[in-house]
């Protein structure tokens, strides 16, 4: 159920952890078979799915910022996800990356800037300190 004032309500659901499948309910084109990163199997894992999540996201937000700006869209955002070990278990250490063809580096910092303010994957992730937003000449993973 949505929670007052939701503009969108969606559930993911995943039944079996690591193995099988992960869906969303009411939707039943989507489905993703799941594995862990950790040992070799077919399927999507938590790393490939938050990277695309933050990229799809983060890259939508800017286009908006680019178009409140008047500027063209030329944003393209890449995000490595690593899994380390720490001291409970483990951990991700998330890297976005941008790159703005065409657009000198203050200009483009300035509107991804603009863009963790907006957009509400970033917003949930970027206080992180495992969780790095950078802009770059070319990308570097």
């Amino acid at each position: 159920m949505a929670i007052d004032g939701s503009l969108y309500h969606t559930e993911a659901v995943n039944e079996k952890g690591l193995s099988g499948v992960s869906f969303i309910r009411g939707n039943e084109g989507l489905a993703l078979g799941v594995s862990s990163s950790l040992v070799k199997g077919s399927g999507t894992n938590p790393e490939q799915l938050v990277g695309l999540a933050i990229s799809t996201c983060f890259n939508a937000t800017i286009e908006i910022i680019e178009q409140l700006h008047k500027l063209p869209h030329t944003s393209v955002v890449h995000t490595g996800v690593d899994q380390l070990k720490d001291d409970t278990g483990y951990k991700f250490v998330v890297r976005v990356q941008v790159l703005m063809t065409g657009v000198d580096h203050e200009q483009a910092q300035a509107l991804v800037d603009e863009a963790k303010n907006y957009c509400p994957v970033a917003k949930m992730i970027k206080q992180n300190a495992n969780v790095s937003f950078e802009v770059v000449d070319e990308f570097a993973f």
